[in-house]
Order: C-alpha cells, then sequence, then structure tokens
C-alpha cells in the first residue's frame, strides 16, 4: 500500500497470470485466536487464466459470511463504525469480475484515507512482450516517467533496468520498515492487510503508511 500510496498513478497489473499461493483473491485479518484468511471464491478454469479474466462465484454466501466475521473480529476496533460500512458497501456490489471488486474496494479505501492516486488496469492498456517490455509500455501509456519497485537488489532478477533506463524512464526503489501500531489481540501479528491498520487507525493509517516507506533518489536516472 505504501509503494501504491506514493505513486501518481497505480496501474492494475491484471494481465498477469492468476495464482491462488498469491493474494489475488485473499485478505489476511487478525482474529481473535491468531491470523486467518478471508477467501474470495472464484470459478476455477482448466487452462492458465489471466487476473482480469477470473470470475467471482455468483451468491451472496461468501459476502455475508466475510462481513460477519469482520463485524465479529472489528467490531470493538476503534474505527470500526467508520470503516465498516465502507466495506460492506463494495460488498453489496453486484460485481462479476475479481479485479473490479479488488479495484473498487481499493478505490473505496484510497477515498477514505484520502490519497489522490489513479488507479487503472493494465487491461485497458497495450502492451506486449516480455517483462521489461511491459513495465516499459505500462509507464509511458499512463503519462509516468519514473517507475517505483520494491525488487531491486533481490533474487527477483526478471527486469532489465539497463532498458527501463533507455527507454527514459526514472527507477525509484522502496525502502520498507513494517510499522508496528496497536491491534485488538496480543501479541502483534505482521503482514496482515491493510484493513486491519485502517480498523485500529481510521484516517491516520495514511501516515503510518507513508512512515514505512521511504524512496531514495532515483537509482536509474
Amino acid at each position: 500500500m505504501a509503494k501504491i500510496s506514493a505513486s501518481d498513478v497505480y496501474v492494475v497489473y491484471d494481465t498477469v497470470q492468476f495464482t491462488r499461493t498469491e493474494y489475488h483473491n485473499r485478505q489476511r485479518i487478525r482474529a481473535r485466536n491468531g491470523p486467518m484468511l478471508l477467501s474470495v471464491p472464484v470459478y476455477s478454469a482448466r487452462h492458465r487464466q489471466r487476473l482480469c479474466d477470473v470470475r467471482l462465484v455468483q451468491n451472496d454466501d461468501w459476502r455475508g459470511y466475510h462481513l460477519r466475521i469482520l463485524k465479529q473480529e472489528y467490531c470493538r476496533s476503534p474505527f470500526f463504525g467508520d470503516v465498516f460500512p465502507l466495506v460492506a458497501e463494495v460488498y453489496g456490489h453486484p460485481h462479476t469480475m475479481l479485479v473490479d471488486f479488488n479495484t473498487d474496494m481499493m478505490a473505496k479505501l484510497f477515498q477514505y484515507l484520502e490519497f489522490r492516486t489513479k488507479i487503472v488496469k493494465a487491461s485497458e492498456l497495450s502492451h506486449h512482450g516480455d517483462n521489461t517490455d511491459r513495465l516499459i509500455q505500462l509507464t509511458t501509456a499512463v503519462g509516468g516517467d519514473e517507475h517505483i519497485t520494491s525488487t531491486w537488489g533481490t533474487d527477483r532478477e526478471y527486469i532489465d533496468w539497463a532498458r527501463v533506463a533507455d527507454a527514459g524512464l526514472k527507477v525509484r526503489t522502496q525502502e520498507f520498515t513494517h510499522p508496528r501500531y496497536r491491534q485488538q489481540f496480543e501479541p502483534f501479528v505482521a503482514h496482515l492487510g491493510v484493513l486491519d491498520l485502517i480498523f485500529a487507525q481510521g484516517t491516520a493509517a495514511s501516515e503510518t503508511i507513508a512512515r514505512s516507506s521511504h524512496f531514495p533518489h532515483a537509482l536509474i536516472d
């Protein structure tokens, strides 16, 4: 969330392959007995499927279950009265596609936190080629001249940063320190979904998110 909120435009990379091992359709929350996953049920495909093509299971069972769990576990959180109605509003929309549900939830939370980041889906933009080509094309398609990355210097070497520089794009790296904040239950559990932080801090969560990351001067300029 910190990397997204520091950007002018967030391109939702919904043309990548959907995988159940990622958090494409899952949210990690803090329950009284420990962390738990809320999973959005989707229709399975026998072949490789792009994220933008993943359809939601069309019944209200999972929607009602998620809202009951959130109410049960967060009803005593400081900002439950402010945040829960926003979440419930998104769950009440008749989404058919997973990416629409996700981006709608993100936009609602951005509005609450007063983030001005514009959300654009990659599936709405022309792009092709390898990972580096796509990064360059998607960044330039939204008028960007700089890309923020959290994978610089890691073993995830799937971008040719020299080609990115040759395309005239700057690159900044995110230096992230996980924030600690008062949760409902002890002990503190890290790496939860952002909803946990927002239920705990309300709009002040925006400051916590901002303080969690630093973006040094461009590595490639």
